[in-house]
């Protein structure tokens, strides 16, 4: 059965006028007052209109068997990256290619610089280079638990802590 879209106009001339209103500003608001929408399912705002989420196709990873939480799945700016306990893959055009295998540790933290990308599971860091865009496990980084890019600071949980599986 295929899936198809419509779209609905929603004017003040309508009968449906005054939920061209939009969502309830505020949950106080009782439902079945002032014509507001009360749940939105499926959309989300973009430039103060809302609008249908983007399709998203399920990535075939049945390569990687190792058990939950694998995959990780990390969408960044230019690059999808899949990761299984011990090793990164990078989703190209429509398949998975391994990048590096390293040594396992705890769950994956990546940070998106755009081309250079930082990975560590709290055993290795691994870092993916912004000319040649090939991955190395690196020893001039710390290792983390946690990364987070914070205002362009980046912070490290647990650095260089260690893990031991």
């Amino acid at each position: 059965m295929a899936r198809g879209r419509f779209s609905i106009t929603l004017d003040s001339n309508s009968r449906t006028g005054n939920l061209a209103k939009g969502l309830r500003p505020s949950k106080r608001m009782p439902r079945n007052s002032g014509g507001f929408l009360v749940e939105c399912s499926g959309c989300v705002g973009r430039d103060g209109v809302l609008s249908v989420l983007d399709e998203f196709e399920r990535l075939e990873t049945t390569s990687i068997t190792d058990a939950f939480p694998y995959p990780q799945l990390f969408l960044f700016t230019r690059v999808i990256i899949i990761c299984s306990s011990t090793k990164i893959y990078e989703w190209v055009s429509d398949a998975l290619v391994e990048k590096i295998e390293v040594a396992a540790g705890s769950t994956w933290t990546a940070l998106d610089f755009v081309e250079y990308l930082y990975l560590s599971n709290g055993n290795v860091a691994v870092v993916r280079d912004a000319g040649d865009k090939t991955y190395s496990e690196t020893t001039d980084l710390p290792t983390a638990m946690a990364a987070c890019n914070f205002n362009s600071q980046v912070i490290l949980g647990s650095p260089d802590a260690g893990y031991e599986t």
